[in-house]
């Protein structure tokens, strides 16, 4: 069995167990989740989009995606923009860096608020988002969330001033 076929398997088995889950349980608010892409290659553009998929056909998220075009994969890819819906935060933000492509570096941000804050129904969307997206971009990168560097924390500070995150 190639690596690939073992991804995608282990990715449908993953997301097939966390639907189940999520329809077992009372009908909650859905985890609202922005994916902001700086990668330029087609193949990551392809990843983003089993990502996004991925996500969506979960049912507990809400999923949106911005492209961004960035010279550096620590330039802020919001800093020009405003929230789309005044008043609908977003509970996590993926950031899909510029530096994937050419593995300059392999962290993918998952930008929340500090790991103790975050409601249960997040914690554990949390949780699925770091599986998939370690699923997906296996080999290439790998979640890192608000525990793990301090990156997404300086990202969220700036984002929940802004009013992109609660």
């Amino acid at each position: 069995m190639s690596k690939r076929s073992m991804v995608v398997g282990w990715t449908c088995v993953l997301v097939v167990a966390t639907a189940l889950v999520a329809s077992a349980q009372p009908e909650a608010e859905p985890v609202r989740v922005l994916v902001v892409d700086e990668t330029k290659t087609f193949n990551s553009t392809m990843r983003v989009a089993g990502l996004v998929g991925a996500l969506r056909s979960v049912g507990m998220f809400d999923v949106g995606v911005a492209l961004a075009d960035v010279t550096s994969s620590y330039d802020d890819a919001l800093a020009d923009r405003e929230p789309e819906e005044e008043g609908k935060l977003y509970d996590l933000i993926v950031i899909l860096p510029r530096g994937l492509d050419d593995g300059s570096i392999r962290q993918i941000w998952i930008v929340s608020g500090g790991l103790d804050a975050l409601s249960p129904s997040v914690a554990a969307g949390l949780d699925v988002v770091a599986g998939v997206i370690d699923q997906v971009f296996a080999e290439i990168g790998e979640a890192t969330d608000v525990s793990e560097d301090l990156w997404p924390c300086l990202l969220w500070a700036i984002y929940s001033t802004n009013g992109w995150v609660r």
